[in-house]
């Protein structure tokens, strides 16, 4: 799928700097009050048609939604104006007009209906008047008929040499769309600006020692471009004695206790840290008293263009208008690495995790977010048939013993698993007369039966899986471990598939099978045998009736399905397993 994107209270144009970076991904619209931050925008996007003026402007938001349509506009970003629930403002909540600017943004969402749109503010907008406007802004999304998720992302998790927590909302017309992982290093103030640590304050004009004759004029212009950013502000003496007093990187103590007092400083004055990220960059980083924004070392506040490599600018991004429009632009921008992982987070999400054969549709996704997608299409089922993660891995002392086995610890896909809230939500995509068998640890059974009654459904028996070779375990001190449980339920009030076997007088809720060996045996430790799948799909389902398994692992329950000639519907959250179950399912179809 290709973006084009309407970037929304554009700004510098930080968010459109991070998502191309991502293949698929061109900005077309970009609207800005702003005409400083417009101009800017305009000249790093000079294939976006850039419009400046207020969105409360009929005009201008007509203007906007006809370039869009021009564009053929399918996304949607934008931060509307944060400062009203800004901490370091007044945090005026209901009283700030500001506030309600995401409506307006929400109508242009109305009118242009894009595939996915992204809403990014301060964090406190979560909060702010006892959640009003969390609640305001996801009952609205969810009225447009989108699918959304929400929360709080760190930008120093995805690259950016900076402490920035932003709140997100990311909406999407076909599914859930998760945020991206954070990467495993965080990058430091060193690495993103010790090599530009060779001005004091008030230095920074363009000379010839900082531009190299030999190079062509292409790279001169662009050379002296970078320079008119990297220029220090002019402190006062006083300023500049107070900063001489401060020790290098004097940040995780902030001042000596000798400094202290009104004569001298408050604790705002203190240094970044080379070896560490940097606090929130703010439109006032080239204050020293601002807070923790002065050079680790020189007796300056940091430049525009040392604030714009830790907002993770490139240098080739330049800034237009007054020193405090460009400090402006900066502190207010998104940091362009933490659009570029949420763009290539959308993109993976939207590309290639479903896969179709001629009976089965496998989905790569979680279990938990992916139900709002088959909601939203309005899948149904016949019969949902699973084995969750069973919430019984530990760690253990088996390493001991003279052959250390790995007992229960699975892994940690089976540890802190939500075993119960993801029942309520499935039970809403079952038919009238549909059925649901929940493999479980007899831990829980109980608490699964509690969620299942009160989710429209009736809990009819307990099946029980007895082992004929099960795996012996400290059986000096304990009984055998050869039996595993499921509870089967049908929706309340239904007429319920129960395929008696005519040759017997009544049937027993008891499956006899041997364990998972031979040929039959995968890479998953939790494999259940084939032949159990098959027993409890005969009785419990008819031909040609879909079956949903949301925790699918390598596809058994999918490989009886086509066995038996149902229409199966997997879900797996991890990229392994599924691609294992791709397989099992993709070359029993082709037998």
């Amino acid at each position: 799928m290709k973006f084009r994107v309407l970037d929304l209270f554009c700004g510098a144009g930080g968010f459109s700097a991070g998502l191309e970076q991502v293949n698929n991904f061109s900005t077309e619209v970009g609207l800005d009050f702003d005409k400083y931050a417009i101009e800017t925008f305009s000249k790093n996007f000079p294939n976006a048609i850039s419009i400046c003026g207020d969105i409360l402007d009929q005009a201008i938001k007509n203007q906007v939604i006809d370039s869009c349509r021009k564009r053929k506009v399918n996304m949607i970003v934008g931060g509307p104006p944060c400062q009203g629930f800004s901490l370091k403002g007044k945090n005026l909540g209901l009283n700030d007009s500001r506030n309600f600017l995401f409506k307006e943004y929400l109508n242009i969402v109305k009118v242009l209906q894009p595939e996915v749109f992204i809403i990014e503010n301060v964090k406190n907008i979560l909060n702010s008047s006892s959640h009003y406007f969390r609640d305001e802004i996801l009952k609205e999304i969810k009225n447009l008929g989108y699918i959304v998720n929400y929360g709080v992302v760190n930008a120093k998790n995805y690259g950016v040499p900076q402490n920035r927590e932003r709140a997100i909302f990311i909406a999407s017309k076909t599914k859930f769309i998760n945020f991206p992982n954070p990467q495993d290093k965080s990058v430091t103030v060193r690495e993103a600006i010790s090599d530009l640590a060779y001005l004091e304050s008030g230095q920074g004009q363009i000379i010839s020692e900082y531009i190299n004759p030999a190079q062509s004029e292409y790279q001169r212009q662009l050379r002296r471009q970078f320079l008119q950013y990297h220029k220090a502000s002019s402190h006062s003496k006083l300023a500049i004695e107070k900063l001489k007093m401060i020790p290098p990187e004097c940040g995780k103590e902030y001042l000596p206790k000798d400094l202290l007092g009104k004569q001298k400083f408050s604790t705002t004055w203190s240094r970044l840290e080379w070896d560490n990220i940097s606090p929130t960059i703010d439109t006032r980083f080239d204050t020293p008293s601002n807070g923790k924004n002065s050079h680790p070392f020189l007796n300056r506040a940091i430049t525009p263009r040392e604030a714009a490599r830790i907002q993770s600018f490139n240098d080739d991004f330049y800034f237009y208008g007054s020193k405090v429009a460009v400090c402006k632009q900066i502190g207010n921008a998104v940091p362009p690495l933490l659009a570029k992982a949420i763009g290539q987070q959308i993109l993976n999400e939207l590309q290639n995790d479903i896969i179709e054969g001629k009976n089965y549709q496998l989905y790569l996704g979680n279990a938990y977010t992916i139900i709002d997608e088959l909601i939203k299409n309005k899948i149904t089922v016949n019969h949902i048939i699973t084995d969750p993660p069973y919430n019984i891995s530990h760690e253990n002392n088996f390493n001991t013993l003279k052959c250390p086995r790995q007992g229960v610890d699975f892994g940690e896909w089976d540890k802190n698993f939500d075993l119960f809230s993801w029942i309520p939500k499935y039970e809403k995509i079952l038919d009238k007369n549909g059925s649901i068998i929940i493999f479980c640890s007899y831990r829980y059974i109980s608490f699964i039966i509690k969620t299942m009654e009160e989710s429209n459904l009736e809990v009819k028996d307990i099946l029980v899986w007895k082992k004929t070779n099960p795996m012996p375990r400290n059986i000096e001190r304990r009984y055998v471990q050869d039996m595993e449980f499921a509870i089967w339920g049908v929706k309340k009030g239904s007429k319920w598939v129960f395929n008696k076997d005519k040759n017997k007088p009544y049937m027993r809720s008891l499956f006899e099978t041997s364990i998972v060996s031979g040929n039959e045996r995968t890479k998953h430790p939790t494999q259940k045998s084939l032949q159990l799948m098959k027993n409890i799909i005969k009785i419990h389902t008819n031909e040609k009736d879909i079956i949903l398994d949301p925790f699918m692992g390598s596809g058994t329950t999918g490989l009886a399905c086509l066995e038996l000639n149902r229409i199966f519907i997997g879900v797996e959250l991890d990229k392994e397993y599924f691609n294992l179950a791709i397989e099992r399912l993709h070359n029993s179809e082709e037998i």
